[in-house]
């Protein structure tokens, strides 16, 4: 780990004058630790001249030299210190606040992009975890966890997709009344996460999705969909959500009123939202992604037999092909994104238990609704609640 890396940017020379400017000096002598694992600030440190050396559980990670700076993880991310951090020789280092340092930046926004890109380089090259095969292994790993997952495999839509339940039409009717609580609430989610987000880049991608929340698809993407049977003029323009009614209306289920969700759509839209919201990023991340849009067009390929019963033209159930198509994009996306939380342990962690959170919500929603399906409903005619109801 050095900073003498030809695939990182510099630093721009705007954001050293602003080191320069608003920067606390400090002269250490060799020796001299100034970073401590564990310990929660958000200051970034330039190394003016000089060497220091980064350290965890104590062994040596590496170095770091004069123009880089150091304490990029913690600045970016908003987390503890993943690592400690001492003076190989004499050094001065000119320290800022993160606050202070965007605030100076930002009426600059060319040089606060290239800064902002130029210490997430440096963030990669002096990731915690070493190398990116390993992060490449912890991200396939979670992901394979991910879709062989029992809420992705549940014996309910084994049973839509084998057309074993007592009354299909009744059971996928019951599922568009119950699960349009939820899929409804979709962009939410995501603009919950876009507002987590420290990047601009990471923001962007995820406003592209959002965009195709929206019903706008980029020409080749648009192709693609028609390739596999999606004519454009029953996607087009219009929004997800309407999409999903228009398969509840295809099931038999009329609008409803949105305060007439059962007490069971309510905690897992709003547990779901908490780990979105209250979460670290990472977590937020391991939830919508890992454990959502990871999942779904594997899980969607269980409801495409079940259709059949509903003798209905596939324009009215197009959601269900066009998510099993255009969620690996908004996979990749938000898989791109969380590779940059997967360069630290508690990265790592958090992304895991985001996605574990996300994935045994569902799977104790289609819990409930398999108990339905086999009972007609009858399974909690006593103990359902709606709001308002």
């Amino acid at each position: 780990m050095t900073n003498q890396d030809s695939q990182s940017p510099h630093i721009p020379s705007a954001a050293v004058d602003s080191f320069k400017r608003i920067g606390d000096r400090l002269e250490l002598p060799e020796g001299e630790q100034f970073i401590q694992m564990g310990d929660f600030d958000e200051s970034i440190f330039l190394i003016e001249s000089g060497r220091v050396e980064v350290e965890r559980d104590g062994q040596v990670i590496g170095t770091i030299d004069t123009g880089d700076v150091v304490g990029e993880i913690a600045f970016i991310d908003r987390r503890p210190r993943t690592a400690s951090v001492r003076t190989l020789t004499d050094a001065i280092l000119l320290r800022v606040e993160r606050a202070d340092l965007l605030r100076d930046l930002a009426a600059d926004p060319t040089t606060l992009m290239e800064f902002v890109r130029a210490i997430e380089a440096r963030r990669i090259a002096h990731i915690d975890s070493g190398s990116e095969t390993e992060i490449d292994d912890f991200l396939a790993g979670v992901s394979e966890e991910g879709t062989s997952h029992r809420a992705v495999n549940h014996p309910y839509l084994l049973a839509l997709r084998d057309s074993t339940l007592p009354d299909m039409k009744w059971a996928l009717a019951d599922f568009a009344r119950q699960y349009h609580g939820y899929s409804a609430h979709f962009p939410r989610y995501l603009t919950t996460v876009i507002g987590r987000l420290e990047l601009p880049e990471h923001r962007a991608a995820l406003m592209e999705n959002l965009t195709e929340e929206a019903g706008i698809y980029d020409p080749e993407e648009m192709e693609e969909l028609v390739e596999i049977g999606v004519e454009k003029q029953w996607i087009d323009g219009i929004p997800h959500p309407l999409l999903f009614r228009r398969f509840c209306q295809a099931a038999g289920v009329e609008d409803s009123d949105p305060n007439g969700d059962s007490v069971e759509v309510i905690c897992w839209r709003e547990m779901f939202l908490a780990v979105l919201a209250g979460g670290s990023t990472a977590e937020a991340l391991g939830a919508l992604g890992l454990g959502t849009e990871n999942v779904v067009s594997t899980m969607y390929q269980h409801f495409l037999p079940a259709l059949g019963v509903l003798d209905v033209p596939p324009s009215e159930t197009v959601f269900f092909p066009l998510h099993a198509a255009v969620d690996d994009h908004h996979q990749e996306t938000l898989m791109n994104i969380s590779r940059h939380y997967a360069g630290t342990k508690a990265g790592r962690f958090d992304l895991l238990k985001g996605m574990r959170k996300a994935l045994t919500l569902r799977a104790g929603f289609w819990d409930w609704l398999h108990m339905r399906a086999l009972t007609m409903g009858t399974c909690d005619r006593n103990t359902t609640v709606t709001f308002g109801g």
